[in-house]
């Protein structure tokens, strides 16, 4: 249900030679304070295929007629739209939790996703509460390309790290680095230099994100 003085949701569109670009839905809510407008502009999706379409978006959504502020829902922490603010410390940003991961099956979790870098390193997992997931993994693969993730034949005090499945999740989408959390006393290098490029490897040329809530 829309509260007292809430629009119908609306969507804009960006276009370029009559091909869509880029799309954001909005509701706006009318308010008028003795000082002047107050209106806020509730953004839902902000959907861009090129940098252009996101500025056209984000200029449209932010400079709105009778508005006073501007509410996303739910951005990516590396959204183009934190570039663009003048004065991002007036944003008032705040950090929410709306992604999370648990690897259920490490070779084909690993197998599945590309990487920044080519990487070829054992990783020593720990899990407690999937036995299968326990063990020693060789993980191969070239920058961008098709990986591989098999058994490795070594004792994990000879594997290049270890990690416990909770660690690997928080790395899986590249959102989070191996390094960092090394730095942490959360992953351990066993093999000198692999930590370095284990976590480039791991990185992601976009910060991970999710518009829903489930």
């Amino acid at each position: 249900m829309r509260s007292p003085g809430q629009e119908s949701r609306r969507i804009v569109v960006v276009e370029r030679e009559g091909e869509p670009r880029g799309y954001a839905t909005f509701r706006r809510t009318l308010d008028w304070q003795v000082t002047g407008p107050g209106g806020t502009v509730h953004v839902g999706e902000v959907v861009a295929l090129d940098a252009a379409a996101a500025r056209a978006l984000w200029g449209v959504l932010l400079d709105l007629d009778l508005m006073s502020g501007t509410e996303p829902f739910l951005l990516p922490v590396d959204d183009p739209v934190t570039q663009l603010l003048v004065n991002p410390r007036a944003a008032g940003a705040r950090t929410v939790d709306n992604v999370w991961v648990r690897l259920v099956d490490v070779p084909a979790a690993l197998a599945g996703r590309r990487y920044q870098t080519d990487v070829d390193v054992t990783l020593a997992v720990t899990d407690a509460r999937l036995p299968a997931n326990d063990g020693v993994w060789r993980l191969q693969a070239g920058a961008f390309g098709d990986a591989t993730c098999e058994p490795a034949q070594v004792p994990p005090s000879n594997a290049d790290l270890a990690l416990d499945v909770r660690e690997l999740g928080a790395a899986y989408l590249g959102g989070t680095s191996l390094a960092a959390l090394a730095a942490a006393g959360l992953v351990e290098e066993l093999t000198p230099g692999t930590l370095a490029a284990a976590s480039a490897a791991f990185g992601w040329p976009v910060a991970p994100g999710c518009g829903w809530v489930f």
